[in-house]
């Protein structure tokens, strides 16, 4: 369900961009048909008006369908750049726009990758090299063939190519600037992931081994309790209302669970239906078997409702405390022992390391 939160968001964010970029061209396009018409050009007002009529339309395929927002934007600015270097040459710089299409070529696989629009499409790389041999095809067809509307007035190609230039500047610091927020985010997101359960939001056990290896670093307070907690049966559960109900049971447990931790205890999701307490402190003994029995009437207490049908669960539980120059292996795997003696002794209940008879040293 979160991964699907975040794509809609990734797609709000998309259409978001899409409805701005789409505004600037419209502003762009705007002010090239004015341009044009002053200097009668009017070629390029016709393209223009067929432009401005292209952007208008895609404020609404940007909500509805960015593939046919990106298709026709390219298709826009191809065709119109085209056009515009055979009506006022090339001193006018809309030959630049070869360089916003190669960036909207990676922009738009990105999109539909994402989106799992194409199966099987161009690499965007053969494309930008397809583009790209427009440039100097441009380059030879302006100095061969004279422009259908050669502008005499030098300052006015001045204007034209500036602002081709800056439009297109402006475009690709758009396009960096997004892909790098884009890639911040993802790293942000698989270190999360890194780092947490993905069902039930806790801790995963990588990020429990690590706390435990920083924790047991010399000169580290070594007041430590450490739990391990399973649900009874689940087995039953899963094979009689299958693993969706197994899911819930074991985010509605992971809940009890979180509900008890703060700065001198945390949780983590062992593996399966087991999950890891680890308490710090000069009483973290006495405040994790409080916890645990707190944590086990809630699980007994609680109605697990799934489709028609109320779950009834209890678990078992055992608890150790790590010993003087022991290494934190050690405290889990007496924690291990007491919650199988736990099991044994007829389950929903908890064990501590006192109630067994270990070993000295």
């Amino acid at each position: 369900m979160d991964t699907l939160h975040i794509e809609d968001r990734d797609y709000r964010k998309l259409i978001k961009m899409a409805n701005m970029a789409n505004a600037m061209l419209l502003g762009l396009h705007i002010y090239l048909l004015l341009m044009f018409a002053f200097n009668h050009i009017w070629l390029m007002v016709g393209v223009n008006l067929v432009s401005l009529l292209i952007y208008g339309s895609n404020f609404f395929w940007a909500g509805k369908n960015l593939k046919v927002y990106f298709v026709s934007a390219y298709l826009e600015i191809l065709i119109h750049m085209i056009i515009a270097v055979f009506a006022v040459g090339w001193d006018c710089g809309f030959q630049i726009y070869v360089f916003a299409l190669v960036m909207i070529i990676y922009f738009g696989d990105y999109i539909f990758r994402k989106q799992k629009w194409m199966d099987e499409q161009l690499h965007p790389r053969l494309i930008s090299v397809i583009v790209i041999i427009l440039y100097p095809f441009l380059y030879l067809q302006s100095h061969l063939i004279s422009p259908l509307y050669p502008i005499e007035r030098e300052e006015v190609r001045y204007v034209f190519f500036i602002l081709n230039a800056l439009f297109v500047l402006i475009f690709f610091v758009i396009c960096v600037d997004y892909f790098l927020r884009i890639i911040l985010q993802t790293e942000k997101r698989l270190g999360k992931a890194a780092w947490k359960d993905e069902l039930t939001h806790m801790n995963n056990r990588r990020s429990m081994q690590e706390r435990m290896h920083h924790l047991m670093s010399p000169g580290t307070e070594k007041n430590v309790t450490v739990a391990i907690l399973d649900i009874d049966d689940f087995k039953r559960v899963n094979d009689t209302y299958g693993h969706n109900a197994g899911d819930m049971v074991l985010e509605k447990v992971a809940e009890h669970i979180l509900k008890k931790e703060n700065e001198s205890m945390v949780s983590c999701r062992w593996g399966g239906e087991e999950f890891l307490i680890l308490s710090e402190g000069s009483h973290s003994y006495d405040h994790l078997v409080a916890a645990i029995g707190e944590i086990l009437s809630a699980v007994e207490q609680d109605t697990f409702r799934y489709e028609d049908s109320v779950i009834r669960l209890t678990m078992s539980a055992g608890i150790s405390k790590l010993r003087k120059n022991e290494r934190i292996e050690h405290v889990i795997s007496r924690a291990d022992q007491c919650l199988y003696q736990a099991k044994s002794n007829g389950k929903n209940r908890f064990v501590e390391e006192r109630q067994v008879a270990f070993p000295k040293g």
